[in-house]
């Protein structure tokens, strides 16, 4: 089985318990709902795991039986009792992890949610007995999807092409500190008001290419040296970005208000009025790692920091993936090398010397 990166998901749950308390609020996904699709996923391969009947039969006088409940059948009672989106609006905009996808599928083909209430009434002992043939029988259905060509073909594209945006990222972020000593890196989440908030992909992707297409003649952005964009969804703020600038950090120092001026030049030019942002920086004290503001190329501490927000930005791609119109995560363009004539970066001092 592929692994997802507990680390990954325990580095997202602390981001975004923060971003529960205010930092990147506006359309953020919720917390319980990450949560949520990671503990389905665990139960669905714990469940393909697992070995035997999920249930058995225990006879009572007069004909009568009830099902007794095995591993598996816990296993599968916990999956049935979890409340997993499944509405049209939602699959519309969301593809799910392989394993909870699969799962939601079989439940609602196969009609699980109304013969598993049913499992546990007495009955006569030949309705109990079909009753516990149809749930075995689906259990091991669901064993032998799992080993299919079929769902291990989907179950690896899926999480390489996660895997691969999560690298790409973490590179990006290198060669840019091995270009600049210092970074000055910016949050925020650029949206639009409740009462635009039914903007299409189409006309998001269009102020997004608008918006960087514009960076390269406009003195606000002068001095930045790169940029993450991810596009998300939420059910008040429609689509909208989480974007991390990267400043040169010997150029510029006041992050908070470069992120105000970026804000108000989305709100006033780009999105003529119908756009919101939320200035992540302001409250950047709220990280337990913090990852933005002025970062120094040896500071090892911030710079884990950076990583577990690049975890963030990219947060659904572990449990869902939004379903884009071409691309829903990009980045700029690598740094041009350092001039190799210059002083060669020296060596942080060790805390042993």
């Amino acid at each position: 089985m592929v692994d997802i990166g507990e680390e990954r998901f325990m580095a997202l749950a602390c981001k975004e318990a923060v971003a529960v308390e205010g930092v990147g609020e506006m359309g953020s996904l919720d917390l319980k709902l990450i949560c949520l699709l990671n503990n389905s996923s665990a139960l669905v391969q714990e469940l393909i795991e697992s070995t035997g009947d999920a249930f058995g039969i225990t006879p009572k006088a007069d004909g009568i039986a009830c099902l007794s409940v095995n591993k598996p059948g816990r296993i599968l009672k916990k999956i049935a009792n979890m409340s997993i989106p499944d509405d049209p609006r939602f699959n519309a905009l969301y593809k799910l992890e392989p394993y909870v996808g699969m799962v939601v599928n079989r439940f609602k083909e196969c009609g699980v949610h109304q013969v598993l209430p049913a499992a546990s009434l007495d009955a006569y002992v030949d309705t109990a007995v079909l009753r516990m043939n149809y749930l075995n029988d689906f259990v091991e259905a669901l064993r032998q999807e799992v080993k299919s060509t079929r769902f291990q073909s989907k179950l690896n594209s899926y999480h390489r092409s996660s895997n691969k945006n999560y690298k790409e990222l973490m590179k990006y972020v290198e060669v840019l500190f091995e270009r600049y000593s210092r970074l000055l890196v910016l949050r925020v989440d650029l949206s639009y008001s409740k009462e635009n908030s039914n903007v299409t992909q189409a006309e998001a992707k269009r102020d997004r290419e608008r918006l960087f297409q514009n960076a390269r003649s406009n003195n606000l952005f002068d001095a930045m040296v790169g940029y993450i964009w991810k596009l998300e969804h939420g059910p008040e703020k429609g689509f909208h970005y989480h974007v991390m600038f990267f400043f040169d950090g010997a150029r510029v120092r006041e992050d908070v208000t470069l992120v105000m001026r970026i804000g108000q030049y989305w709100m006033d030019v780009i999105t003529k009025g119908r756009g919101l942002y939320f200035n992540c920086n302001a409250d950047k004290r709220k990280y337990r790692k913090c990852g933005i503001g002025m970062l120094n190329y040896y500071d090892e501490t911030l710079r884990e920091g950076l990583r577990e927000a690049v975890v963030y930005l990219a947060k659904t791609d572990l449990f869902m993936k939004l379903q884009t119109e071409g691309r829903g995560m990009g980045k700029g363009l690598y740094p041009s090398p350092k001039d190799p004539r210059g002083r060669p970066r020296a060596a942080p001092l060790s805390k042993n010397a």
